[in-house]
């Protein structure tokens, strides 16, 4: 269930200053059902930093002459997971800095509420086509007029598109090849091109934060 701020007596302040756009985020506690809200969605409004930062992301695209809505997804446990996990690559490698990407990603409607709450399941990998590697390989896109979703329920246009904008860590890459295992041990993500890559495949959803979801035509 989608809920908004209003009307929350707990609330605890999320840090994300490492987000490059600051921006405040919210646990919330949901009185009326005694559970702790598992994510959060806040749409933006127009013309405000946020939504143009979002907007000026899809205009590489050519997108954003279509959107309908952008919404911030909040979810504390993978964003906590996500820190957690450039920390760790960080030591690994020895340096104070992962590389970072904003990457896009397509999928069909039934899946948006689950990757919310749980992040990307590399199952689903088979299930919206391998880029590279093997089923467990989730495809990443910076690109954003590939890998459509399916039309969100609530619009009546059936050109109606949704797409996550994502926060990923992509780490050491190296040129991704059909079939070969070799590359998880070595590197933490896996390009088409070195020099000027467009398809990101992660190993570890760990790596990824959902942070945007888009709706556009």
């Amino acid at each position: 269930m989608w809920t908004q701020s209003e009307g929350s007596s707990e609330v605890e302040d999320m840090d994300t200053s490492d987000t490059s756009v600051k921006k405040t985020w919210y646990w919330f506690y949901l009185d009326e059902r005694g559970t702790w809200h598992m994510f959060e969605v806040f749409c933006l409004k127009r013309d405000t930093a946020e939504y143009n930062y979002v907007a000026g992301c899809l205009k590489e695209g050519e997108l954003d002459r279509s959107i309908k809505s952008i919404c911030r997804i909040q979810n504390l446990d993978l964003w906590e997971l996500y820190c957690r996990k450039k920390i760790q690559l960080g030591r690994i490698h020895g340096v104070t800095e992962v590389k970072e990407e904003k990457l896009f990603h397509g999928t069909k409607v039934s899946n948006v509420h689950t990757i919310c709450t749980y992040n990307f399941d590399n199952r689903l990998a088979g299930i919206n086509g391998h880029v590279l590697g093997k089923d467990k390989y989730s495809p990443w896109n910076t690109d954003p007029v590939t890998l459509f979703g399916e039309a969100p329920q609530g619009f009546s246009s059936q050109q109606t598109k949704t797409r996550f904008l994502c926060q990923v860590i992509v780490g050491k890459t190296t040129l991704g090849k059909k079939d070969d295992k070799s590359a998880i041990n070595f590197h933490d993500s896996c390009v088409d091109n070195v020099i000027y890559p467009r398809i990101f495949v992660i190993f570890d959803p760990n790596q990824i934060y959902p942070e945007y979801l888009i709706q556009y035509n």
